[in-house]
């Protein structure tokens, strides 16, 4: 075999071995902290897939408010499941925004504005397991809360091949928010 060949087949395969522990810390296994008291929580989207397991959560009492992302068809800008926004309980309410850009990185934009403008200590954001890591990092660039993260995966898919898809995108979009610095 030729030494060129011998070096990028050793290359490609420390690459892939680097990509599958980093999937693995970011995506499978990324810190996650426990429910606990906070100013505020933030559940972002899908929302639609996360907001009945949130509302449960705020149902413990463990903040006095909860902003959600609103959900937009991508198709048509129009938003939608919407029926929790203004929803009001003896313990907490609900406040629905939109980012922008509609992403993590204008969720975290949003949450971060938030904390500024109401002076929260500390905020939770909930989000899946395969985002938890990413949405930690962002979370924290754009705030100067205490950001603790919490993951709701009720009607999460968990064939191997969702997780393989979710490896591959989370920690592609991991790696572009560790080049793309700033909030």
């Amino acid at each position: 075999m030729r030494p060129w060949l011998t070096t990028l087949i050793a290359t490609v395969l420390a690459a892939l071995v680097t990509w599958v522990a980093v999937s693995l810390d970011v995506v499978v296994d990324p810190r996650v902290d426990e429910v606990a008291p906070v100013d505020a929580a933030y559940v972002i989207g899908p929302v639609e897939t996360r907001i009945e397991e949130a509302l449960a959560v705020m149902d413990t009492g463990v903040a006095p408010v909860l902003l959600a992302t609103t959900s937009v068809n991508a198709d048509t800008g129009e938003a939608y499941a919407t029926d929790h926004c203004g929803l009001r309980t003896a313990t907490y309410r609900v406040e629905c925004v939109l980012p922008e850009p509609y992403t993590t990185r204008g969720e975290a934009r949003v949450l971060g504005a938030r904390v500024t403008e109401h002076g929260w200590d500390r905020v939770a954001v909930m989000t899946s397991t395969p985002h938890a890591a990413r949405t930690r990092m962002l979370m924290e660039r754009c705030s100067d809360a205490d950001v603790l993260v919490w993951t709701t995966d009720a009607g999460t898919d968990r064939s191997l091949r969702a997780w393989a898809q979710a490896a591959v995108y989370q920690s592609g979009a991991w790696a572009k928010a560790q080049l793309l610095r700033g909030c």
